[in-house]
C-alpha cells in the first residue's frame, strides 16, 4: 500500500479524522461545483424577496430577492480561499520565522523571537481591522490580512519544533556527516515536524474563516465578493423577520470550523494515539 493511502487509512480509523475529511471535501466540492447545485447566479435578482424556505428556494429568498442556497454555495468559494490561503500565508512567514530562529538560534533567534512576540500580543482581530482600514477592504488584502494576525502562532509553533529536533540524534548524526543546512532542515527537521504543523495549519484556517466572518458581519469586507461573513451582515437587520438569511450562512460558519477542527484532532490522535486515549476505569 502506497504512503498517501496508508495515511488516509490511518487518518479515517482514528475517531474525528474522516468525519473532519468528509465534511470538508463536501464543503469544497459544493463550493467549487457551486453552478452545478445552484439554482441561479449569486447576484440573480428575480424571486419575491423575504420568502421563507421553501421546495422551490430551500434556503429561502433574502432582501433583495436572491436564493440564499444559491449565494451561499457561492460564498463558500470566498470564505473557503481565505481560509486556506491565509493559513498557507501564515505559515510560510511564521514557518520560516520559527525554523530561522530554531536553528541558527543567537542575535538572530532574539530579533526573530521579538518580532514574533510584539505581533502576538496584539489580539488577532485588532491587526485586521488596522490592516483592512489601512489598505482597503480588497479580497487579496484581506487574505494578507488574516494571514498578518496568524503567523505567530506558526513561528511558536515551528520554532518549538525545531528546538526540540535539532537535539535529536538523527540530526546530530546528520551534521557530523557534513550534510548542508538546506539537507538538515528540509529532509531531517522539517517532515518530523510536518504532523504538529498540519494541525496548527488547520486550526489556522478555522480561526481565519471566524476571522473572515467578523470582519464580513461588521461591513468591513469586500463587498464585490459574496462571503458567509458579508451574508450575515445582510442578515443582522431581518434577524425577526427573515431569520434564514443569518441561519444558514451561520450553520456554514460553524460546520467548515468543525470539519477543520475534527481534521486536526484525527492527525494528533493519527501521530500520537496516546494524546486521545480513554483513561481506564478503576474499579471501586
Amino acid at each position: 500500500m502506497s504512503v498517501p493511502l496508508d495515511l488516509v487509512r490511518r487518518l479515517f480509523a482514528t475517531r474525528f479524522g474522516g468525519a473532519g475529511v468528509i465534511i470538508l471535501l463536501a464543503i469544497s466540492v459544493l463550493s467549487i461545483f457551486a453552478p452545478w447545485f445552484a439554482s441561479s447566479g449569486p447576484t440573480d435578482i428575480g424571486a419575491p424577496s423575504l420568502q421563507p424556505p421553501s421546495w422551490q428556494h430551500p434556503f429561502g429568498t433574502d432582501s433583495l430577492g436572491r436564493d440564499v442556497r444559491s449565494v451561499l454555495l457561492f460564498a463558500g468559494r470566498s470564505s473557503l480561499t481565505i481560509g486556506f490561503c491565509a493559513a498557507a500565508m501564515a505559515f510560510l512567514i511564521g514557518g520560516t520565522i520559527g525554523a530561522l530562529a530554531g536553528y541558527f538560534r543567537g542575535p538572530l533567534a532574539a530579533v526573530l523571537l521579538r518580532v514574533t512576540d510584539l505581533f502576538h500580543t496584539l489580539p488577532a482581530i485588532i491587526i485586521v481591522l488596522f490592516s483592512v482600514s489601512l489598505l482597503g477592504a480588497s479580497f487579496w488584502l484581506q487574505v494578507a490580512a488574516v494571514a498578518l494576525a496568524i503567523w505567530p502562532i506558526e513561528a511558536r509553533l515551528v520554532y518549538g519544533q525545531f528546538i526540540t529536533l535539532s537535539e535529536r540524534e538523527f540530526v546530530l548524526a546528520a551534521r557530523a556527516a557534513g550534510l548542508s543546512t538546506g539537507h538538515v532542515i528540509f529532509r531531517e527537521i522539517l517532515p518530523n515536524a510536518l504532523p504538529t504543523v498540519i494541525v496548527q495549519v488547520a486550526l489556522d484556517a478555522s480561526t481565519a474563516i471566524l476571522i473572515e466572518a467578523g470582519l464580513g458581519f461588521l461591513g468591513l469586507s469586500d463587498p464585490a465578493v459574496p462571503s458567509w461573513g458579508e451574508m450575515l451582515n445582510r442578515g443582522q437587520e431581518f434577524l425577526e423577520l427573515a431569520w434564514w438569511m443569518s441561519v444558514f450562512p451561520g450553520m456554514a460558519i460553524c460546520i467548515a470550523v468543525l470539519g477543520f477542527n475534527l481534521f486536526a484532532d484525527g492527525v494528533t490522535e493519527m501521530f500520537n494515539p496516546r494524546a486521545s486515549a480513554v483513561p481506564p476505569k478503576l474499579d471501586g
